[in-house]
């Protein structure tokens, strides 16, 4: 062999950069469900003009919780009520909201989250958990955290809360707002749980802590206030925490995500319907679009600015 030809033949073995590909426990989640949807959503940035008073919902709660725990650590007093008013307010005034049928007006809305957010601080205040603080100082709420896994995919996940529970350990708590309470073992199999440990166990050291021992949901009850003594209205849900992942679960995870930024490189983007009873397509803001090519009732978000 000359000179020439094995130069040659060292270049061309050398690995190839693969394109950076960004993840997060939605972008993923939706990637594994239906990887067409996927691409309309992340690669073309179309969403529904209109958009669910769910999200809007579930927005305000989180506002305005965060609000009344950052008040909490630093011992000021929030009104959470009058922030979950103001954020919802504000979101639906820019926006067409899109109502379910659950809720018969936007002040059925309000009053069910005033509710549930005085519902939530009565809760707090006698649960006995304490929001865990980062070396500086700061409380452990909505923190966005992401970590590069191999292979050049970076996985962003946000915090919801970082808490000392009543015991003693340390726990990752993500809010919700569900209609219904999630069903028993879904937190020992939550995706999106072991994505958020993944990311704290990252920057452990900056976050001023060991480890990860808990992890679970808070699931905020979002039904209507009854208009009779016999309904229930908006609860807080028990919370029950699991044992954090173990490093296998972890690696696991890992591995999974790789195979989705796979796809992603490779563009494989098909439409999967499922069966009839369980079809992704049902709810899908895509579907005539999907079907018939049609962009009525969507928009094209702009350019996302990544930090770098």
């Amino acid at each position: 062999m000359s000179a020439a030809t094995a130069q040659q033949a060292s270049v061309t073995t050398l690995p190839v950069a693969e394109d950076v590909v960004y993840l997060s426990h939605s972008s993923s989640t939706m990637m594994e469900k239906c990887a067409a949807a996927y691409a309309y959503r992340y690669r073309d940035r179309l969403q529904s003009q209109a958009e669910s008073v769910n999200l809007g919902f579930g927005k305000a709660f989180d506002e305005a919780v965060s609000a009344f725990l950052v008040g909490d650590v630093y011992g000021h007093d929030v009104d959470a009520v009058t922030v979950f008013n103001e954020t919802y307010t504000a979101w639906a005034s820019q926006r067409v909201v899109e109502m379910s049928t659950v809720w018969k007006s936007q002040e059925a809305i309000i009053e069910t989250g005033q509710l549930l957010i005085e519902r939530f601080v009565a809760w707090w205040k006698e649960s006995g958990y304490s929001i865990m603080l980062d070396l500086a100082g700061k409380p452990i709420i909505q923190r966005e955290l992401r970590v590069r896994l191999p292979r050049n995919v970076i996985y962003t996940a946000i915090l919801d809360l970082m808490v000392m529970t009543p015991e003693g350990h340390v726990g990752i708590l993500d809010v919700k707002t569900p209609s219904t309470n999630c069903p028993d073992g879904f937190a020992e199999l939550s995706g999106q749980l072991t994505g958020q440990q993944l990311v704290v166990e990252a920057h452990a050291g900056e976050l001023g802590i060991e480890r990860v021992e808990k992890l679970g949901f808070l699931n905020a009850i979002k039904r209507p206030v009854p208009t009779t003594k016999r309904g229930e209205g908006p609860v807080i849900a028990p919370v029950h925490l699991v044992t954090a992942r173990t490093p296998a679960h972890i690696e696991e995870y890992i591995q999974s995500r790789l195979w989705i930024a796979d796809d992603i490189r490779r563009k494989r983007f098909a439409k999967r319907s499922l069966d009839a009873y369980n079809s992704p397509c049902t709810l899908c803001e895509f579907r005539q679009h999907c079907m018939t090519g049609s962009r009525e009732g969507l928009i094209v978000r702009p350019p996302r600015q990544r930090r770098p």
